[in-house]
């Protein structure tokens, strides 16, 4: 743990040596009384001198106001710093890739990696090194196991050197990142520890960097806290009348990354209503502790929690109840084996017996005949009145002339036992008169 203490005379950080005494409030004073019993507690890791005055009035006036310098330099360093070690990884990766190329599938620890690469140089030193100081025993059995039947090609004692050398280099820049992540992490507890708690160390660092400084941080609104960093997409969705962004850089923090992507808004309108209040609790109040922030995260863990219970959830009558799921049950189609199919013989289809059969019953009905005859309706007498002059003349010529035309002869319907008797009869007189004749 490092401690940052200002002076006059410049910047000094302190390394702590026994954290348990730095907890007792009561009596820590006594443990600097004297500069003997003050190196017992911490001892001095670095001292930055100012230039002259105006350099010490700078820096005084920028921690009275929040105003935070190189602290912005730390966090653009430490995103540079990821970027250079995501390029040399990869690179230290693919380049021994083509001697032992089983090693990266086995270690996917990236400084665990380099590590290995640095001890075991060419792939068959690795049967007789020991490397429990760096991976567990039973990776490390699988790497002995895999240098025996690695596929990888042989390489030269240049490139060996070449990759190891590079090896050096991520080893070196992850332990530097480590040190300024420290930096960065308590100079962040010392300005701002309300923040730090609600959104972590990094989005804090960032939301101050964007800002300018912790006071004009203070004086946005919570909705300009959600959506900073955003800005080029807010314009954007303002002049296409889109949907403007629910978040900016508050995104990046642990509560809205936990979170479903259905309540990643509403957690980062919360969020970012209470990272506010933080905010201006930091930059504005007298009190240098987070209680305000653990408090206010505990709650916003809690509508969390009550967020993603709430997709599991249904409403029953008057109360609230967990879904029920319906018992599963596994059903299968049975199938049965059809022996017909066996059968070489052509079958006659049901449809086409039952066409058989009413073509059958067509042939035995009889064909009748019926009259036409036209009708016609009398008109009613609302008809009759709202009917004119020349519709009644057209309607008297038309029945007149229906009275003179000759009505048609009904033709006789002759039921089929008459028309049966009298085939029979002259059938049977054919008979007689052949006889006869």
């Amino acid at each position: 743990m490092l401690v940052l203490f200002e002076t006059a005379a410049g910047y000094a950080i302190f390394k702590v040596l026994d954290e348990q005494k730095l907890q007792q409030v009561d009596s820590l004073w006594k443990e600097f009384e004297t500069p003997e019993k003050a190196n017992k507690v911490v001892k001095l890791k670095h001292f930055e001198k100012f230039q002259d005055t105006t350099e010490a009035l700078a820096a005084a006036t920028a921690m009275v106001e929040g105003k935070l310098g190189k602290i912005f330099h730390g966090t653009t360093l430490l995103d540079d710093l990821d970027k250079e070690l995501n390029n040399y990884i990869m690179r230290c990766r693919e380049w021994y890739g083509w001697h032992f190329p089983e090693l990266g599938k086995i270690i996917t620890d990236n400084l665990a990696y380099c590590k290995s690469v640095r001890k075991i140089g060419d792939r068959t030193n690795v049967a007789s090194m020991d490397l429990s100081d760096i991976l567990p025993e039973e990776i490390e059995a699988e790497v002995k196991l895999a240098a025996e039947i690695s596929m990888g090609t042989e390489v030269s004692e240049e490139d060996i050197a070449n990759i190891m050398h590079l090896c050096d280099q991520v080893i070196e820049i992850t332990e530097y990142r480590s040190q300024l992540y420290d930096y960065l992490k308590n100079r962040m507890m010392a300005i701002a520890p309300n923040l730090t708690v609600m959104v972590g160390e990094l989005v804090g660092a960032r939301l101050i960097s964007h800002a300018g400084s912790l006071l004009n941080l203070a004086k946005h609104p919570a909705s300009t806290v959600q959506i900073l960093g955003a800005e080029k997409a807010l314009f954007r969705a303002l002049k296409t009348r889109r949907d403007t962004p629910k978040y900016g850089l508050i995104y990046h923090a642990s509560l809205v990354g936990q979170t479903t992507a259905k309540n990643k808004g509403k957690i980062s309108r919360m969020l970012a209503a209470k990272t506010a209040l933080a905010i201006r609790y930091d930059a504005l109040g007298e009190d240098t502790n987070a209680e305000m922030g653990v408090e206010n995260r505990a709650k916003l863990e809690v509508r969390l929690r009550y967020l993603e219970e709430k997709g599991i959830r249904r409403i029953s009558g008057s109360g609230k109840a967990l879904a029920k799921a319906d018992k599963y049950q596994h059903k299968s189609d049975v199938k049965v084996y059809d022996p017909s199919g066996d059968s070489t013989l052509p079958t006659v289809s049901k449809k086409r017996k039952i066409e058989e059969v009413e073509e059958g019953e067509e042939e035995e009905k009889p064909v009748e005949a019926k009259a036409k005859k036209v009708k016609r309706e009398a008109p009613t007498e609302g008809e009759a009145e709202t009917e004119t002059p020349k519709k009644k003349k057209k309607k008297e010529k038309k029945k007149a002339e229906e009275e003179s035309k000759p009505e048609e002869e009904e033709t006789a319907v002759i039921p089929v036992e008459e028309v049966r008797g009298l085939e029979r009869s002259v059938h049977l007189w054919l008979m007689v008169h052949l006889t006869i004749c």
